[in-house]
């Protein structure tokens, strides 16, 4: 199964694509900023959308539920299960707009209330009846009746010896439930499944950005016919600072081509993100990358990227490779 063979409507979609991450909407970004940048999304062309039963504490999934209707056969359509929100409460309606008026307020204050925020969602639910309760709470907020891909989120390794799991995704596939399941986890028990063959798999997700992109830079000979998700492309704050940081480098260097040098400044959101998205996807083996562009101009830069990059195949492989060398030297990742 490759995403060249994936159809809706009357289009086929063709790799690589730029999908729209779900984790910020009815998070930290309210309602009516979520639907603007879905629609602007959609209006872009954008068709893969990737949310989870836990996204939004609980309430993205139906919002992209309400976004989609008569649109469904239009997109793909990605959720998760194995994190479960925290049941509605008077606290949680409080702490959601307080929440998002102390991260406009003091950007910094990021980790910190996401650390608080994450004790309202319980994780490492994978048990079969988990997942039947989670995929039917699933298709009522997105108000389909299947799934084009169902990910287990952030499932640890020991999953993968859950032979009765995989089974009863097996059944939801025969069903129609759901078209294709995967595991979304990190690197490492991405390459465990993928090594271990499970029976079905027919999707992964993982974070994959400019320090972390050995599997991505493997993937192509190790995973046949899977279907690759890269998330997280920027690294959160930290990782688009250090890689401004590290690309600013790379254009003064004395080794880098002239042509490039001219390119990579200088260095703002726009050259960020077509190197970024261009360097996880192009000649990789990746399908699809999913960043979170809630704001209208990163959604334009990362559109902009994908479909009229400024640099030449070529251009990118050279410099994935002299970022390759400089990160395993410095030790960063992120």
């Amino acid at each position: 199964m490759s995403m060249q063979s994936i159809a809706r409507g009357n289009f086929v979609i063709r790799t690589p694509v730029l999908g729209f991450g779900c984790s910020a909407v009815m998070g930290r970004v309210g309602r009516k900023a979520s639907l603007a940048a879905l629609a602007a999304a959609y209006d872009a062309g954008v068709i893969f959308y990737d949310t989870a039963r836990s996204y939004g504490y609980g309430e993205s999934e139906g919002l992209l539920g309400e976004f989609l209707r008569g649109r469904r056969d239009q997109v793909l359509l990605s959720t998760k299960f194995g994190i479960r929100p925290a049941a509605a409460s008077p606290l949680k309606r409080v702490l959601k707009p307080v929440a998002r008026m102390l991260l406009q307020v003091v950007p910094g204050a990021r980790k910190t209330m996401q650390g608080q925020l994450a004790s309202m969602s319980s994780a490492g639910h994978f048990s079969v009846d988990a997942l039947h309760q989670s995929l039917h709470e699933s298709l009522r907020a997105l108000r389909t009746d299947y799934v084009d891909f169902l990910f287990l989120h952030e499932a640890p390794a020991s999953v993968l010896q859950q032979d009765d799991l995989f089974t009863a995704l097996r059944k939801l596939v025969d069903a129609g439930k759901i078209r294709r399941f995967g595991i979304a986890s990190q690197p490492e028990v991405i390459e465990a499944a993928i090594t271990g063959r499970v029976l079905g798999l027919q999707a992964v997700q993982f974070p994959c950005n400019l320090f972390n992109m050995s599997l991505a830079e493997k993937w192509q000979r190790a995973a046949g016919d899977v279907l690759a998700v890269a998330n997280h492309p920027f690294g959160g704050a930290a990782g688009i600072a250090a890689s401004k940081a590290l690309l600013s480098q790379l254009a003064s260097a004395p080794g880098t081509p002239a042509t490039l040098r001219e390119k990579l400044l200088p260095m703002d959101g726009a050259v960020l993100a077509d190197f970024v998205l261009n360097a996880i996807t192009r000649d990789t083996g990746m399908h699809v990358v999913v960043p979170s562009m809630l704001r209208l101009d990163h959604l334009r830069a990362n559109v902009a990227a994908m479909e009229h990059s400024r640099f030449s195949s070529e251009e990118i492989r050279w410099l994935r490779g002299a970022i390759t060398g400089s990160t395993a030297d410095r030790g960063l990742e992120y």
